[in-house]
């Protein structure tokens, strides 16, 4: 196991240092200073972490006592690992031009063991990581006990209830350390523990901030390309029109409803989350559809008769009483949309823009968001 945070250079492919940009720096060496104990003999590496898979190997000392350091100059701030040739594991760590990092760890647990510190947004990296690293090692005894006890629901119970605590005490440690400060540079590392699609607006701050710190270094370039792709259907931007059948064989189009906030409902027959939705939008298009909103769902589904006539047999049965159109093979939305899951639920306001996209647009939460907009509150 190299790190906790093995999933770093994805993140940054696919994805401050406090209020100043590190850009500006002249060209000046990055130190990093070593003790790792239980090092006798052995050669010491240091890398950079690029943005794609390859790695630029800087420099590679001999150590006899276990001490040294490096001495590197660069015009950027990076991320950076020091290894052990022979040995497991990786230290991982963030350095800025003109900056001085030390690492302290046990050559033979390099991963467990490592502290750094030196810089501000080291020392509080390091924190990060060790609550990450406690965290899972936790909850890796726990699935160690769960696997002991699988056949058993009243034993499992316990085991799975304290697995998903410390899960969610993760989650809230890392987006507090992430929104104290979106711009730091090590908000790279630390979104790669995060959900994309849960955390869409985390992410996409990060990203403002990011390219304002940072706006010439080529990792926040690819994380920045990488966001705009993954969140191609933004709030702010207009909706694409689009024309389609619905349950009467009546052409109707996204733009028929400018003047009115439209719920766009996004689903398919074989999804069961997406047939559970429609009791709470029924109870949305009762209480709210009129002059001001309405909602408007799209099947994207198979291009046969079968498929088709499935979709006019749910709406029949639910009793569904908005426009219904259908998408086959989702030609006309699927990728306008970058419609990833179903359902998939996004707000147009009455001008035709997108205002809100997510999953968090379900259920109760969905109703909430609607009688704000809408409601007579």
């Amino acid at each position: 196991m190299k790190s906790v945070w093995y999933p770093l250079l994805t993140c940054i492919a696919l994805m401050s240092c406090g209020e100043e940009n590190h850009e500006s720096f002249s060209t000046e060496d990055i130190q990093v200073n070593f003790q790792l104990e239980n090092l006798e003999g052995n050669k010491v590496v240091l890398e950079m972490l690029t943005p794609g898979p390859k790695r630029l190997q800087i420099d590679t000392l001999e150590v006899d006592q276990g001490k040294g350091s490096f001495h590197y100059t660069a015009n950027k701030t990076s991320f950076y690992s020091v290894y052990v040739i022979g040995k497991e594991g990786e230290i991982r760590f963030l350095a800025n031009p003109g900056e001085s990092v030390n690492i302290n760890a046990n050559a033979n647990s390099l991963f467990a063991s490592a502290r750094i510190g030196g810089t501000p947004e080291n020392d509080k990296m390091d924190s990060l990581i060790t609550f990450i690293k406690a965290t899972r090692y936790y909850t890796d005894s726990l699935n160690n006990e769960l696997k002991k006890v699988r056949f058993n629901s009243h034993l499992k119970a316990p085991f799975q209830e304290l697995y998903s605590v410390a899960k969610i005490k993760e989650e809230s440690f890392v987006l507090n350390y992430i929104l104290k400060n979106p711009g730091q540079y090590s908000n790279l590392m630390a979104l790669s523990s995060l959900d994309k699609k849960r955390h869409q607006k985390v992410f996409q701050l990060v990203d403002s901030a990011l390219v304002e710190s940072f706006p010439e270094n080529e990792d926040v370039i690819k994380y920045h390309n990488n966001i705009k792709k993954i969140y191609s259907t933004i709030e702010g931007k207009q909706a694409p029109n689009f024309t389609l059948l619905d349950l009467n064989e009546t052409n109707i189009s996204l733009s028929d409803f400018k003047g009115k906030y439209v719920l766009l409902d996004f689903w398919a027959t074989y999804c069961q989350p997406c047939i559970k939705e429609i009791p709470n939008l029924k109870r949305i298009q009762t209480e709210f559809g009129g002059d001001k909103f309405e909602i408007l769902s799209v099947c994207i589904d198979r291009n046969s008769a079968a498929t088709y006539q499935t979709w006019k047999l749910i709406n029949e049965k639910y009793g569904t009483d908005w426009t219904q159109v259908y998408d086959a093979e989702g030609k006309a939305t699927l990728k306008n949309y970058n419609i990833k899951h179903y359902p998939t639920m996004m707000i147009v306001d009455p001008n035709g823009k997108i205002i809100e996209t997510g999953d968090h647009i379900r259920g109760e939460n969905a109703y909430q968001i609607i009688k704000k907009l809408v409601g007579n509150e």
